[in-house]
């Protein structure tokens, strides 16, 4: 199976294991948490989500195949671990699934370990942590995600591990490159503080020295060191002190064009400069999502061809024109027409006022 599907199946044994000891310890509110965080988070909002055109493949390849039989497996597993909680909804779920009586006549599901890899979970997870403080930073900055971007950038110490699985974090965040930097300081501003908290007893009046002291010293080296849990010794009055993540506060700031995220160490950094072609593209990417509302709200079916026909000013139609092809591809449209029509549905593309009108062929 692919790496995605053997993710899921770690991550589902690693919840069973958990829920199954809570409820061993009548811990009933830990294992209902466990199985809501794994069903919201990752079966429903990222494992499905991802594997959407898996499900729609015309063919039952392989993958296909892959992807039924992973998710049967593990919806079947949720239904019987969630019903001591929600017994009217897993006794829905387990009976469609299997045409059985009752789920409740059924036995809790055995932990599988041989399925459980960790490494394979950090390496998702650690995607995921990235895509999460991506979609923030363009938030932070009124990027849409429609809105292609150039470039992010993460810590090259990282490109061991998630190295070949770039392209999912170009999809998720919709950017054209991932890069991994290993000089960091060409696009953060890296600053010391005192942890006064914890430097306040440790150094007592020789506190305020401590902070001047920081602000002489090379921030990022020191940032590095204690990135890598190496520490950093530096004299202070005579007095030899290895610094800790207790007792320095780094604090980080994106240069001019650039916007970073940080969380728990893992951090992102977003090229927030757009070019004309980078524009073009986010207009009819914008404009698909348009037609594709538009085709929801006509119940057209999913196979259904449609004629797109629309109004706009010179860059819309310099952005459709440029990308005819995929936007008829993706829409299943055997014609994108620029024409005069009134009783066209009108929308806003990024500023840009347009006409949209779709005909079901």
């Amino acid at each position: 199976r692919p790496e995605i599907d053997l993710w899921l199946l770690s991550k589902y044994n690693n919840v069973a294991k958990k829920v199954l000891e809570s409820l061993d310890n009548y811990d009933l509110t830990s294992a209902v948490r466990e199985l809501q965080e794994f069903v919201n988070e990752d079966l429903s909002n990222w494992y499905i989500r991802r594997n959407r055109r898996r499900f729609w493949a015309s063919e039952l390849d392989v993958s296909k195949k892959a992807v039924y039989a992973t998710t049967y497996e593990v919806l079947l597993g949720v239904s019987k671990l969630m019903a001591p909680f929600a017994p009217f909804t897993a006794e829905e779920l387990y009976r469609s699934l299997t045409g059985e009586d009752s789920v409740h006549l059924s036995i809790m599901p055995e932990v599988n370990e041989t399925l459980i890899n960790q490494h394979t979970e950090n390496r998702m997870d650690l995607v995921r942590t990235l895509v999460k403080l991506g979609r923030s930073a363009r938030e932070s900055v009124n990027i849409k995600v429609r809105q292609p971007i150039g470039q992010v950038l993460v810590d090259g110490k990282y490109e061991e591990l998630i190295g070949d699985m770039t392209g999912l974090i170009m999809e998720e965040l919709n950017v054209k490159e991932v890069i991994f930097a290993k000089d960091l300081s060409k696009y953060m501003k890296f600053s010391l503080k005192p942890n006064f908290r914890e430097a306040g007893p440790r150094f007592g009046k020789k506190v305020g020295l401590f902070s001047k002291a920081l602000n002489h010293l090379n921030a990022f080296e020191v940032a590095s060191a204690l990135d890598a849990k190496e520490g950093y010794k530096i004299d202070l009055d005579g007095e030899e002190v290895l610094l800790d993540d207790n007792l320095v506060q780094v604090d980080l700031e994106a240069k001019e064009g650039f916007n970073v995220r940080l969380e728990r160490n893992v951090f992102i950094i977003l090229d927030t400069s757009l070019t004309e072609d980078l524009i073009l593209e986010g207009l009819a990417r914008e404009f698909m999502s348009k037609v594709q509302q538009m085709r929801k709200s006509s119940d057209f079916e999913v196979a259904d061809n449609i004629h797109i026909y629309y109004q706009g000013d010179e860059k819309v139609k310099m952005a459709l024109e440029i990308h005819a092809d995929w936007i008829k591809s993706e829409t299943l449209a055997k014609s994108l027409m620029f024409v005069e029509n009134d009783s066209s549905e009108e929308a806003n593309l990024n500023g840009h006022e347009v006409k949209i009108a779709v005909e079901r062929i």
